[in-house]
């Protein structure tokens, strides 16, 4: 990041750079460019880990917004944006970590391997943490918009949320590119020029504190995203397995916000460091990790339609009954599958559709049974004559006038 320039870097001349380190080692410790301890390898577990959780959780949501739910909304063209975007930059980590100088000690690499390649990945990566947070950040604004756009002033909350981080990650990107820009020209001395201005590379420099005020803002609008949508969740009256799974989205976010805070806390320890090369790796950790998390949560709540899909029976408005689509589990799973006849007889109540028994069964088997709905049969007038005559029914006033409250109350006479 930005911070990976907190000191000052060598100047390169025309001729070539003697064996000396980018930074003076710690009393007692020696320098040792044959065969320095590459510390890299937590990012590289870090990302192995983040990036194929990332490439499933998209996979259901796709599947779930173009399948199931069939539904694509602005939140999902977003994201369709927002996804590539980080997966790019974390790769990009990657590749920083597995060129030098990055990923060992600042004392164990020669100052010749500070290069116009090394320079140039670490101005471009530190530009673009801007624009790739607020991504992030209006992803999953986004999401709390669609589960929550109805409540106005959550709504309006995450419109103020999303232009004050817009404007400060927009902000920070600029200041970045001001501060660390090569000087005069675009060859390797004055990639090392741009970056040796105090401004840039000094520990009180306008970089220094814009890369800390970055993991200020970047902490707060991820507590920010925690607290707006808690009262709405807490009064929703949901069933148990989907107060579960709420419950997990909001332990993500909580782990977002650890990320956060430890961000901060890497951050400023690389700034108060000579090393600026080794102490960058807890801060690319955790930064893998938290954006990975910010992709991941948005993709919740489609692993729960995914699993009703494949669970529930889905019942329609024609009263028609499907069988659970078992298709994604294993036979093995379920020793005794019952048909779709057999399911429909246990599992179909009798008293959620009208039926009536045929007269003939009826008569066969007078037996009342209460769980149908049958009627028993009427049979036809032999004699209309002994059939008794029906009860009068009072007369309708004709006027307004000659209704009388009696009325109401008459009794029919038999």
């Amino acid at each position: 990041m930005s911070s990976s320039t907190s000191s000052v870097l060598p100047v390169a001349t025309g001729d070539a750079l003697m064996e000396v380190p980018l930074r003076a080692p710690p009393l007692g410790v020696v320098s040792n460019f044959s065969n320095p301890s590459f510390m890299g390898t937590p990012v590289l577990v870090t990302a192995g880990i983040c990036l194929p959780l990332i490439l499933a959780f998209t996979a259901v949501r796709i599947y779930a917004k173009l399948a199931i739910l069939k539904k694509w909304k602005l939140e999902d063209y977003v994201y369709c944006i927002s996804c590539p975007v980080v997966i790019a930059l974390i790769s990009f980590e990657i590749s920083i970590v597995l060129t030098k100088p990055n990923g060992y000690h600042a004392w164990d690499v020669n100052s010749s391997a500070m290069d116009k390649s090394s320079a140039l990945h670490l101005l471009v990566f530190s530009i673009s943490l801007g624009p790739v947070l607020w991504l992030l950040k209006l992803t999953l604004f986004c999401s709390i918009l669609s589960a929550f756009g109805s409540v106005r002033w959550l709504k309006n909350c995450a419109y103020i949320g999303l232009i004050t981080t817009g404007l400060f990650f927009m902000a920070y990107s600029i200041i970045v590119a001001v501060s660390c820009g090569p000087r005069p020209s675009t060859d390797t001395e004055s990639y090392l020029n741009g970056f040796n201005r105090g401004q840039c590379s000094s520990a009180t420099g306008v970089n220094a504190i814009a890369s800390i005020l970055l993991g200020i803002v970047n902490l707060a609008s991820d507590v920010y995203l925690l607290i707006i949508p808690l009262p709405s969740v807490i009064s929703l009256n949901i069933p148990l397995k989907q107060k579960i799974g709420v419950f997990a989205i909001v332990c993500s976010g909580l782990t977002m916000c650890v990320c956060s805070l430890l961000g901060l806390i890497y951050r400023i320890m690389s700034w108060r460091s000579p090393d600026f090369t080794g102490t960058q790796i807890p801060l690319y950790v955790v930064f893998v990790a938290e954006l990975s998390l910010g992709l991941m949560i948005p993709c919740m709540p489609s692993l729960f339609t995914v699993y009703r899909h494949f669970t529930v029976p889905d019942i329609n408005d024609t009263a028609t009954i499907a069988t659970p689509n078992m298709r994604g589990f294993s036979s093995l799973s379920s020793p005794k599958t019952e048909s779709r006849a057999t399911w429909r007889k246990t599992h179909l109540s009798i008293e959620e559709i009208p039926y009536r028994k045929p007269s003939s069964e009826w008569e066969r088997r007078p037996i009342h049974d209460h769980r149908m709905k049958a009627l028993p049969p009427t049979p036809l007038l032999l004699n209309p004559a002994s059939v008794p005559p029906s009860p009068k029914t009072p007369k309708t006033p004709a006027s307004f006038r000659s209704m009388h409250l009696p009325i109401m109350f008459q009794t029919t006479s038999k």
